[in-house]
């Protein structure tokens, strides 16, 4: 029977909730988070809810995984791991945290308490509690290669918050198992290393000694630590998250495949064109093209 890796592997569906349905563990990462990019912001607690609750991408479970979750200082955050790049990728967070936005809406009028402490009503202002994304990508955006990225309203040319109230990250896993322990410059670079590369290692997770939470996200983590139904549960999504990338290798070799015979009818193509434009008699562009006479009179 194959041994198990040491640690469960965080780009499963198992290993994505396991590890950030922990307060403690998801807390900690966020603080690492804020720490780099807004460090007046400490949170103290956080609420989480399975992101299961909406079903937007009950059809890509296998791509795509989430949790919420809301600080206690009024922060919502949205954590999600994609497996695999998409068309309208940057369109879809925008679209996410908008209606994260939407759900914040007050019906009817709105209870406040006055300078002199009396409670009064008046109509919902369009105050929006801050909604930050962080966004796990399994792969490596060829467009925009760069491990950590951070997304802001922004003015385009003095580059100025408009508002706090949509923020998001993208981080670009591959980046971080190709990293050292010696590159890691920051809380948030060693929270990141650990969860890109904690599926390889065969010991304790690296900057224990530093982060003493580590010690518990290597607890929670451990397949070992796992009950028996918790290990059957891992398993199957295991099995899920490995199928989904053989159908994606298979597609990938098949468009490969595809496109160089592609290529080559375009070649054939061109050359055909290129004869029939010189004069060249029919029957000879079919003996050194291979296209019939119907494909070469009718290009």
């Amino acid at each position: 029977m194959a041994k198990h890796p040491k640690y469960i592997n965080p780009a499963t569906d198992f290993g994505f909730k396991k590890i950030f349905k922990d307060e403690e563990i998801t807390r900690g990462f966020l603080n690492a988070l804020m720490k780099k990019f807004n460090p007046e912001i400490h949170i103290a607690k956080v609420d989480i809810t399975d992101g299961e609750a909406d079903d937007s991408n009950k059809n890509s479970r296998r791509v795509v995984y989430d949790v919420h979750c809301v600080t206690d200082t009024e922060e919502e955050f949205i954590i999600e791991m994609q497996n695999d790049s998409q068309e309208f990728f940057a369109e879809r967070i925008v679209y996410y945290l908008a209606r994260s936005a939407s759900r914040q809406q007050e019906k009817g009028l709105v209870e406040y308490t006055d300078e002199n402490g009396e409670i009064k009503k008046k109509p919902w202002d369009y105050r929006l509690k801050n909604i930050y994304g962080v966004f796990f990508m399994n792969f490596e955006d060829t467009a925009h290669p760069q491990a950590l990225s951070h997304f802001a309203l922004m003015e385009t040319t003095k580059h100025y918050k408009d508002s706090d109230v949509f923020q998001y990250w993208k981080i670009q896993m591959p980046f971080y198992r190709r990293m050292k322990e010696s590159d890691c410059k920051n809380d948030l670079d060693k929270w990141i290393f650990n969860l890109s590369n904690m599926q390889e290692m065969e010991t304790t997770l690296s900057f224990t000694n530093e982060i003493p939470l580590f010690m518990r996200l290597g607890k929670i983590a451990s397949y070992s630590n796992l009950s028996t139904k918790q290990q059957i549960q891992y398993d199957d999504s295991y099995h899920n998250y490995m199928c989904y990338l053989g159908q994606m290798d298979y597609k990938l070799k098949q468009g490969i495949k595809i496109g160089k015979e592609e290529g080559r009818a375009e070649e054939k193509i061109s050359m055909a064109r290129i004869m029939k434009s010189s004069g060249e008699p029919v029957d000879k562009i079919v003996k050194y093209t291979g296209l019939t006479e119907e494909e070469i009179n009718n290009l």
